[in-house]
């Protein structure tokens, strides 16, 4: 009876682990459309190229619980949208992804990050949340 109580209580607990990592790694709704516009507000800094940024931090605007600490490669859509004159403000920033790739929740993970085609972009603070240097 001990035996099939731990082995009830393992596979329990190995159902639950399962379903959490298959929370994390659904992408919000807006990124699963390729083609749908959609808005977020984040962190802008400098990309890795010329006329590429990462927008750190973002959450989609308008969705409550909806997934937050997204990080993307952002580029701009046309000549219009100025990204550099907003690197390391916070901003709010609509477009649409240009891959299918989900937005990652972490810079760092070694994963290739979704590119972002800025159609906009607006000033919503100086601060991002950022240490300030002394």
């Amino acid at each position: 009876m001990h035996r099939t109580f731990v082995a009830t209580i393992g596979a329990v607990i190995a159902s639950a682990a399962f379903l959490a990592a298959q929370a994390k790694t659904t992408p919000p709704a807006a990124a699963q459309g390729a083609a749908k516009t959609v808005t977020y507000i984040g962190c802008l800094g400098p990309g890795s190229s010329e006329n590429t940024f990462l927008l750190s931090n973002a959450e989609e605007k308008g969705i409550k619980g909806g997934a937050k600490h997204l990080y993307f490669k952002v580029v701009p859509a046309s000549e219009k949208v100025n990204l550099e004159e907003r690197v390391t403000q916070q901003v709010e920033i609509t477009g649409t992804f240009t891959d299918s790739t989900p937005p990652a929740t972490s810079s760092e993970s070694g994963e290739k990050l979704p590119t972002f085609s800025a159609t906009s972009v607006k000033f919503k603070a100086d601060y991002c949340g950022l240490p300030v240097p002394f």
